[in-house]
Formats: structure tokens, C-alpha cells, sequence
């Protein structure tokens, strides 16, 4: 496998397996149930607004001191 194909791969571990994935793969699998693809979403938007939270108070932290 070359260079630009390992960097598209995904692994997930699962409870007795790790299943390999590539993202067009993923994104086939996402629009075949959009309700998972919806919750996904609102997942992936809560943990970047909860990471950008973080470095916020982080930073208002170091400046405090």
C-alpha cells in the first residue's frame, strides 16, 4: 500500500475486532442511514466547541498568572 492510501484509512476499534475503514468508505456507509449521520454531526460540533472551550479558559488561565 503506498503512502496516500495508508493516510486515508481509519481504524475503530470494536469490542472483539478493529475494523479498517477508508473515508469515502465511511461516508458511503454515513448516507445509507442519515440519522447517524445527524448524530454524528451534532457529536463532532459539541467536541470541537467543547476543545475551543478548553483552550479559552486555558489561555485566560496563563494570562491570569
Amino acid at each position: 500500500m503506498g503512502k496516500a492510501y495508508e493516510d486515508c484509512l481509519y481504524q475503530i476499534q470494536l469490542e472483539r475486532c478493529l475494523v479498517v475503514l477508508t473515508s469515502k468508505e465511511i461516508n458511503t456507509l454515513l448516507q445509507t442511514d442519515t440519522e447517524i449521520f445527524a448524530t454524528a454531526l451534532k457529536r463532532g460540533k459539541y467536541l470541537k466547541r467543547g476543545q475551543k472551550q478548553k483552550e479559552r479558559e486555558q489561555e485566560k488561565f496563563g494570562r491570569e498568572q
